[in-house]
């Protein structure tokens, strides 16, 4: 009995042994599988900043045509040419470098021209936005009065005016996004968009308060062309908005103008105005007699 007691707890004890030596065996290996788990890992592995030269300097030369394209009238418009000059000189130099397959020092060089003309779009942007701002805030009662006032004509627009409102917003929270990501060419381009769209309801605004104009009337009145409802530093942006010069847009608008006057002259036989200046030199001499 002693013998097979003294064999019992000699085989407890050589199990405890094993139990124990596998339990620390499986932690030692759960440990060390820790340590090596995070380098197999695809969410902690190290970014790879060795990108291949050639796609970055695609893709910086890509943002870069963006946001050149975009501020070339901005710049010329508003007295920025020697800006204008200097990116399209550094423009030119990258492309000759890419052209040439220097894809790394193409690539630094469209990076820093990218950097420049970022700033000089969000520069410009924040502009347009501010005055966006302003003109909303002028035309938003006005058509919420119109809508309300029972007596006022030209209600006819206001549907119109509130769609041009509402593609305002639309093209502002797209604005807003592009700004947010970094794309400040696409950015300036949302907010030209914007304004564009609020210089429509504004024309529209104009055109409910003054009613139906006569041909002679218009021309008399100089409200001939869709710009003559904006005051001139606006006309500047709208030209702006939609990517043309503004200087070589003015002299397109005079010979339309000339234009319309020649049209009303041939079918009338007299320049504007001139039947209102005729009906009063008529009254004169009545009114003479009336004197004597």
């Amino acid at each position: 009995m002693k013998l097979f007691l003294i064999s019992f707890f000699s085989i407890r004890t050589l199990v405890s042994v094993i139990l124990v030596s596998l339990v620390a065996f499986t932690s030692s290996y759960s440990q060390e599988a820790k340590k090596v788990a995070p380098s197999d890992s695809p969410e902690t592995k190290p970014t790879n900043s060795n990108v291949d030269p050639k796609s970055r300097a695609y893709s910086l030369r890509k943002k870069s045509w963006v946001s050149l394209r975009y501020l070339r009238t901005s710049l010329l418009n508003f007295g920025k040419k020697a800006d204008w000059d200097t990116c399209l000189a550094d423009y030119s130099k990258a492309e000759s470098s890419f052209q040439r397959g220097e894809w790394e020092p193409a690539g630094n060089q469209f990076q820093t021209l990218k950097a420049k003309l970022d700033q000089l779009a969000e520069a410009q942007a924040k502009e347009v936005f501010n005055r966006s701002d302003a003109l909303e805030k002028d035309i938003q009662p006005k058509v919420v009065d119109l809508k309300l006032n029972t007596e006022a004509s030209g209600k006819q627009y206001i549907p119109v005016m509130e769609k041009h409102l509402q593609i305002y917003r639309d093209t502002w929270q797209a604005a807003k996004l592009e700004r947010e990501i970094g794309n400040q060419g696409q950015n300036l381009y949302f907010a030209k968009q914007g304004l564009l769209q609020l210089y429509k309801a504004k024309i529209l605004l104009e055109k409910s308060k003054e009613g139906k104009l006569e041909s002679e009337e218009k021309l008399s009145k100089n409200k001939v062309l869709e710009t003559d409802y904006l005051t001139p530093e606006e006309v500047k942006y709208w030209d702006d908005c939609l990517e043309v010069l503004n200087e070589s847009e003015e002299k397109n608008r005079q010979k339309e103008k000339q234009a319309i006057i020649n049209v009303y002259q041939s079918r009338t036989g007299k320049k504007p105005g001139d039947g209102k200046n005729n009906a009063g030199t008529m009254n004169s001499p009545t009114s003479s007699e009336g004197k004597k």
